[in-house]
């Protein structure tokens, strides 16, 4: 009995860290909020009215006790994106929203965050501290498949953001790069719905070594130098092209 309860000490450390580490898949559903110009060309108005309500893609987060990583599930870069086409006299018109390269990383430790991403066809590597979020605990609770979950509530970057994370698995991490609470993130709402995030499988597990890759490459910039060339390029997208992250093309097939 002795030989039994020592070996039973001597593992447990070992499965308080594996319930620490794991990977979740979350399904992102993010919103579409056009506002589709006026237009004289009923073949534009028709094509416009064709885009979808929402775009729906799978993200992963790697966690362990000290770092994460959120990035695209291996081999479905490419869901999500939403491709119309129309053709009308001679005319075709083409539409695609595709998702950049956006791959984020945080180091509790450290109190470091980077985050890959793809704006433009340059790639930037934002580099800063891990934001502190300014949560508050409502008291209300619910089951997140077979996790008991809090909810927590926030105003960040004037949007209202509503988390609900289970203390079950104690790690401060969740989707997007949100976290801060004393547990994991398993469903995230922004703006009453306009972008989401929901766990749709959890598996606690030890992870590879080499699982947790951080980010390396890309131009070197800050979370605020970063803001401005993005704030810039938006500007300069919707004044040429009508809008965020369309691409609108015209091709004469005479």
């Amino acid at each position: 009995m002795k030989n039994f309860l020592l070996a039973l000490f001597t593992m447990l450390p070992f499965f308080l860290h594996a319930q620490t580490e794991g990977k979740v898949i979350y399904t992102e559903i993010v919103k579409f909020d056009m506002d589709i110009p006026d237009s004289e060309d009923e073949e534009i108005k028709k094509l416009m009215e064709q885009m979808p309500k929402e775009q729906k893609f799978p993200r992963m987060l790697l966690f362990n006790d000290s770092e994460w990583l959120y990035t695209d599930v291996p081999g479905s870069e490419d869901e999500g994106t939403v491709e119309l086409s129309h053709e009308s006299e001679g005319m075709d018109f083409e539409m695609k929203i595709a998702r950049p390269l956006n791959i984020l990383y945080g180091n509790l430790d450290e109190d470091l965050y980077l985050n890959l991403r793809e704006f433009f066809g340059r790639k930037f590597l934002i580099s800063d501290k891990l934001e502190q979020h300014p949560w508050k605990l409502t008291g209300e609770q619910r089951k997140i498949g077979e996790y008991v979950c809090q909810k927590a509530t926030a105003e960040i970057d004037s949007q209202q953001v509503v988390a609900w994370f289970t203390p079950q698995i104690p790690v401060s991490a969740g989707p997007d790069g949100y976290g801060g609470l004393p547990g994991l993130i398993l469903e995230l709402d922004i703006d009453n719905g306009q972008r989401r995030a929901v766990a749709s499988s959890i598996e606690l597990m030890p992870l590879e070594a080499d699982a947790i890759e951080r980010p390396s490459k890309g131009k070197k910039v800050s979370r605020a130098e970063f803001e401005k060339i993005e704030t810039e390029k938006r500007r300069e997208m919707e004044e040429e092209m009508g809008g965020p992250g369309v691409r609108i093309m015209i091709r004469n097939e005479e």
